[in-house]
């Protein structure tokens, strides 16, 4: 429900049709007869003083959707366990509780990684761990590495906090239980939400550049919600669903994204300056969903070969994302890059 135009929505059904993804250009009378607790009004936003919506401008476009049907959600957290239990199955050694404090370099080489143990909070001694070949895929804390190592990048990545919000649905009301992850910026709410069935909730966040401009020290980021965010997540998302209970406490948390400030793509590949130094970083929250992709990139880059078969592959040409790239021309900057 991002604003576009139903003309708009059946070019982006017949590319992912390219795609094998089903889906369908929905109406509003279409997407509430499906989901009665959602509502298709746009949103013209909040007056804080008064406690009244804000006045609709006129001409406003007719309102359309773009549903993808079949497709599912996967928790980062339990793909990540995953992850850990396939490095463990091939005898992959990961170290937590572990800084990074410089990739070691000679001659314009790496040699080796120096870390330090954090367990307790305090830093330990010093290691080091001897490689030719370095990802730095440290995300928010990651120029420093790539500055200690004399690697420049084309690009601008920032460390930018974003808040993520969840709500306790009704015990007596599985109506939410049967939304769709829904993404909307239908004249400026700009949050998406999705229920989580096993324990009743609805998270939600942001898909508006308000809601993601907050550039931090990574060190120093608030992991807290602030209670204006929270109240403006909540008008929008309350607009969405006005039969939602009001009462209720909202539970979340904040961290970080890497966001590429020139074109909001990520930069991967070996940096120039540095053979055997690897950048994995500024994917600006749509990294997750690009993770398979970067993995293979990443792999042909150091090893040369294709995975047997070359099934799990990508065929986008690897110096594509290269840390020295020009940045990409788009025909619009948004967090949907």
């Amino acid at each position: 429900m991002l604003g576009k135009t139903a003309a708009e929505n059946e070019v982006m059904q017949e590319r992912l049709a390219g795609f094998g993804v089903a889906s369908n250009v929905m109406d509003a009378a279409a997407v509430e007869r499906r989901w009665p607790v959602l509502s298709t009004a746009p949103y013209a936003g909040f007056d804080y003083a008064s406690g009244e919506e804000l006045e609709l401008p006129p001409g406003m476009p007719e309102f359309s959707a773009l549903h993808e049907e079949g497709c599912g959600h996967l928790d980062s957290s339990s793909c990540l366990q995953d992850m850990l239990a396939c490095c463990e199955r091939d005898g992959i050694e990961v170290r937590f509780n572990a800084a990074v404090e410089r990739a070691d370099v000679v001659g314009g080489r790496v040699t080796g990684v120096s870390y330090s143990s954090t367990m307790g909070g305090a830093a330990g001694q010093s290691s080091t761990i001897a490689t030719n070949n370095v990802v730095n895929c440290l995300g928010p804390w990651f120029a420093s590495l790539s500055s200690e190592a004399g690697v420049q990048h084309s690009t601008t990545m920032l460390p930018t906090r974003i808040q993520v919000a969840h709500r306790q649905l009704p015990d007596d009301d599985d109506r939410y239980l049967d939304l769709p992850f829904v993404a909307s910026s239908w004249h400026g709410d700009g949050i998406y939400f999705m229920p989580r069935r096993a324990n009743r909730q609805l998270v939600f966040g942001s898909v508006a550049h308000r809601f993601e401009s907050e550039i931090v020290d990574p060190d120093d980021c608030n992991p807290a919600l602030d209670p204006d965010f929270k109240q403006d997540y909540l008008n929008c998302l309350l607009h969405r669903l006005p039969q939602l209970p009001q009462r209720g406490e909202i539970i979340g948390f904040s961290s970080m994204y890497t966001v590429n400030q020139d074109d909001v793509h990520p930069v991967v590949g070996e940096a120039e300056e540095v053979q055997g130094f690897y950048v994995c970083n500024g994917f600006s929250g749509h990294g997750f969903k690009l993770a398979p992709a970067v993995g293979s990139m990443l792999a042909q880059l150091i090893t040369g070969k294709l995975a047997p078969g070359g099934q799990y592959d990508t065929t986008a040409p690897l110096d594509f994302l290269r840390p020295q790239r020009e940045p990409l021309v788009l025909k619009t900057k948004t967090h949907f890059a």
